[in-house]
């Protein structure tokens, strides 16, 4: 797939077209690909063997899709908008939210959103975790998009509460967006790749995750020492 061709409006017009196939054979494309791709890559992946999984000939496959690079942009597009760019995130109201909103509250409002995501995109997100390990072009492209359409705004959120006095001021507002960001995905990773079949409480992991964030994980000093 040409990396340069990765837009915003490219990525949501096929998340578009994705969710809404127009036949049950274009649904069972769609879904055997993004389970193959993830599985086996781009390169190993045969158009024979998506068809052969959807139930389907080849003939069939090349009759929705002109090429197996179609098909890819089809599954992979989406991924990276779910897993990456999802629209409430790179909303910069929705990031921001109210004025009266309080660390805490932005911290779970985005991790809830993340998770709800995960919870019904798994092999969306293997499909990208398992893209960008491999394909160096995407990867960049993807970073790139991120960079200019979530991360500046993620920072100036930051710096708004440490503004506010919520936040420690003498640390650098990227270090702390990428400390949110890491502690987001751990959880985000476990829940809905490693072991989407375990009994997760997901308030109750929110909850922990923003305590970590805003206490850290040391003891509290012994004053009778």
């Amino acid at each position: 797939m040409r990396a340069r061709r990765i837009t915003l409006r490219a990525l949501r017009g096929e998340a578009a077209r994705y969710e809404k196939p127009q036949t049950e054979p274009e649904a069972a494309l769609i879904q055997a690909a993004t389970r193959l791709f993830a599985e086996r890559g781009y390169d190993a992946t045969r158009t024979a063997q998506i068809a052969s999984m959807a139930g389907v000939t080849e003939r069939t496959l090349f009759r929705y899709f002109p090429s197996k690079n179609a098909l890819y942009r089809r599954v992979m597009f989406p991924a990276i908008l779910a897993a990456a760019l999802p629209r409430e995130l790179t909303d910069i109201g929705k990031l921001f939210a109210s004025d009266s909103e309080s660390y805490s509250d932005w911290h779970r409002r985005i991790l809830k959103m993340r998770i709800e995501v995960a919870k019904h995109a798994g092999p969306q997100f293997r499909l990208l975790i398992a893209t960008l390990m491999t394909d160096e072009a995407v990867r960049r492209r993807v970073i790139d998009l991120w960079k200019e359409n979530l991360w500046k705004t993620a920072v100036a959120a930051i710096r708004r509460y440490q503004k506010r006095g919520q936040l420690r001021a003498d640390l650098r507002p990227e270090a702390i967006a990428r400390a949110v960001i890491s502690l987001n995905l751990g959880y985000i990773v476990g829940r809905a790749l490693l072991a989407p079949e375990a009994k997760w409480n997901d308030q109750a992991e929110m909850d922990a995750t923003v305590e970590l964030m805003m206490r850290g994980a040391a003891a509290a000093a012994n004053p009778g020492k």
